[in-house]
């Protein structure tokens, strides 16, 4: 299993728990600690699935998205939110908006999470 991740989180430590994570089950992952070089790294490269936390440093989550589903080959890019933030309605209502696949809180059920992530970069490569 191959697929190239890009983790957008401003919690250093945390984003490398998860890279580690994705990497130990043969993901190549890249970090963006915040939505600026996220977005910059999202526009260059190609990915297969965006995680995404809410609130970080030069712009929040959904400003990325917005700025980058403006891109053609960027509009249908799958996305997992990863969040401490409190998920509302109106977090799911913009999610849903953006074309967020999936929602999930810290802490996360690593289980669920990993199965989540290999559906969408399947899902992402059978698309491309």
């Amino acid at each position: 299993m191959n697929g190239q991740i890009i983790v957008v989180e401003d919690e250093l430590n945390y984003a490398k728990m998860i890279k580690m994570r994705l990497e130990a089950v043969g993901y190549k992952v890249t970090i963006a600690n915040d939505a600026y070089s996220g977005t910059q790294q999202i526009i260059k490269n190609d990915f297969d699935l965006i995680i995404l936390d809410l609130n970080m440093p030069a712009g929040g989550g959904f400003s990325l998205l917005e700025r980058i589903r403006k891109f053609p080959a960027k509009a249908s890019l799958p996305v997992i939110i990863l969040t401490g933030s409190n998920v509302n309605e109106e977090t799911v209502r913009n999610a849903k908006n953006l074309g967020v696949s999936a929602i999930f809180s810290k802490p996360y059920d690593p289980p669920k999470f990993l199965r989540a992530v290999e559906k969408l970069v399947q899902r992402s490569a059978s698309e491309a």
